[in-house]
């Protein structure tokens, strides 16, 4: 028996990690912004937003695993 699961597929199924990357790249939009309004600035962000990269800070909540529903 495998405990593997099987990998999603779907966006529905990765939304948590789709909300998370869109909101790091307006936190690194804003951040140019509020700091001068570069165009060169922000062409270099966009550039690293296609290639994959977040350049904003690490998540400072971590939600818990497990929730105790004791009553």
């Amino acid at each position: 028996m495998s405990d593997e699961k099987e990998k999603s597929q779907t966006l529905e199924d990765n939304l948590p990690m789709v909300n998370y990357i869109m909101l790091h790249r307006i936190y690194d939009m804003l951040t140019i912004i509020t700091n001068h309004l570069d165009p060169e600035k922000a062409g270099k962000m966009i550039e690293y937003h296609e290639q994959g990269y977040l350049l904003g800070p690490n998540p400072s909540f971590t939600p818990p695993e497990k929730i105790d529903e004791k009553a």
